[in-house]
């Protein structure tokens, strides 16, 4: 098991962004990591949370919720999209930039014939992971939704 802290926050999503993921409509069942309802927020890797198994020395945790790592946002993202905006065909591949202090997820969109582009779907934040998450919670607000279960990339 992992704590969830400061540090390990850039390498699991905590509980406030899971619940803005599960709220935007994000099928989070495909996680292998999960929050445990515990003083400390414990990572656990389970398979499903059905299987946690409680030491004596911890209470009986009650409210479980799975989380993503980054290298699974990647995953859960569609590498490239096609969307129509304003009556126009656009497209374009999954980039990362880094404007320090922030990170910018987003989807570099062009028309057809290049003549236009677009970044409508993106997000900005301090941290990779956080950017990933917000601009999987852009996907499914503007209806692209995501790659699906990505534990068929697990193998």
């Amino acid at each position: 098991m992992i704590l969830l802290n400061e540090i390990t926050q850039q390498d699991f999503l905590n509980r406030e962004w899971v619940k803005r993921l599960l709220d935007a409509g994000v099928d989070m069942s495909d996680a292998k990591y999960y929050l445990a309802d515990d003083p400390d927020h414990l990572i656990t890797e389970i398979f499903p949370p059905e299987m946690i198994k409680v030491d004596a020395f911890r209470k009986t945790w009650v409210d479980i919720v799975p989380t993503y790592t980054l290298s699974e946002l990647w995953y859960k993202l569609h590498e490239y999209i096609y969307i129509t905006i304003d009556g126009e065909e656009f497209s374009g591949g999954l980039k990362l930039l880094k404007d320090a202090p922030f990170y910018i997820a987003y989807y570099h969109l062009e028309n057809n014939d290049k003549t236009k582009w677009n970044e409508d779907i993106s997000a900005c934040f301090e941290y990779p992971i956080e950017s990933l998450a917000g601009l999987l919670i852009q996907c499914h607000r503007q209806g692209v939704g995501d790659a699906g279960d990505i534990r068929s990339k697990w193998k």
